[in-house]
């Protein structure tokens, strides 16, 4: 059980979140876009969404097994119109799964390229 200490300093900060992916081209170009940032690192095996000094980064990491259940986490994007932010993320390439409306909070569940799951919020 762990021990109740109170405030207490971090044991670190949210450098960047990881996205395992098969396809790193499609996804990094896809990422790129919906998120607005450069590509600031790439190789055979990673991509960098976004710059080390500006955190959280998106980490793109191939992998060879393909993406089977759904997510333990995702991404939540905050946007501001929910039927056009689905539909730019439909034109890049993504796909929309479902639609939530709870709490006054509008969520469009999507998938990238590879079908890792993300959602888009929109706060009334």
């Amino acid at each position: 059980m762990a021990k109740d200490t109170g405030a207490s300093e971090p044991v670190g900060a949210l450098h960047a979140i990881v996205l395992d992916v098969n396809d790193l081209e499609s996804c990094a170009g896809f990422w790129s876009e919906v998120l607005g940032k450069e590509i600031s690192f790439k190789t055979d095996k990673y991509c960098r969404i976004g710059a080390g000094d500006d955190p959280p980064s998106l980490l793109l990491q191939k992998v060879p097994e393909q993406h089977e259940h759904k997510n333990r986490a995702h991404i939540d994007l905050d946007i501001k119109n929910i039927e056009s932010a689905v539909q730019r993320v439909v034109d890049l390439g993504g796909t929309k799964l479902d639609e939530i409306s709870e709490y006054g909070i509008r969520w469009a569940v999507m998938a990238d390229p590879d079908g890792n799951e993300f959602c888009l919020v929109q706060h009334s």
